[in-house]
C-alpha cells in the first residue's frame, strides 16, 4: 500500500502544472457556468466526453444513477487513471502496455458516444452549443454577428 502512495504522490508531484490548470478550467467554467468542453464550445457538436464534468459532480453527491445519465463513462475513468498513475507497477505494466486493453477502451468510447448520440441527442449533455466559436466565425463573415 506504502508503494501506491508513493507512486502516487511522485506523479502529483511530476503533472502539478496539469492538474491544478485542469481544476481551475473545470472550477472557473462552473461559476460563470460556460461551456466547459472545448470541443463543444469550438464546434457546437458534443465530444465523447461530454457530461462528465456534471457526471463527477454527481458522483461527489453520491447520485450514481444521475452521474450514469449524465455520461457513463465517468465509471470507466477510475479504471483508465489506476492504469497510467500506476503503470510501472508490473502488473498494471501489463494493462497499459496491451493492446487489447486500449482496443477495447477505444470500442467502449465509441460505442457509448454513438448511442448516446442516437438514444440522447438533442437532449442535455448531448445538446448542440449555439454560441460555439465556429457559429460565431460563420457569422462575422456573413455580417450577421453584430445585427
Amino acid at each position: 500500500m506504502k508503494d501506491y502512495l508513493i507512486i502516487f504522490w511522485n506523479f502529483i508531484k511530476k503533472y502539478y502544472i496539469p492538474i491544478i490548470l485542469f481544476l481551475a478550467y473545470a472550477i472557473i467554467t462552473r461559476i460563470f457556468n460556460v461551456c466547459n468542453c472545448l470541443v463543444k464550445l469550438t464546434i457546437g457538436f458534443p465530444c465523447p466526453g461530454c457530461g462528465l464534468t456534471r457526471a463527477c459532480f454527481s458522483i461527489l453527491r453520491l447520485d450514481f444513477v444521475q452521474a450514469f445519465k449524465y455520461n457513463p463513462l465517468v465509471f470507466v475513468i477510475p479504471i483508465i487513471v489506476w492504469v497510467i498513475i500506476f503503470s510501472e507497477r508490473p502488473i498494471i505494466q501489463k494493462v497499459y502496455n496491451s493492446k487489447l486493453f486500449w482496443i477495447t477502451l477505444f470500442i467502449i468510447v465509441v460505442t457509448t458516444y454513438v448511442l448516446r448520440l442516437v438514444f440522447i441527442y438533442p437532449d442535455i449533455p448531448m445538446d448542440y452549443y449555439e454560441h460555439n466559436l465556429l457559429n460565431q466565425i460563420i457569422k462575422l463573415f456573413k455580417g450577421e454577428l453584430f445585427s
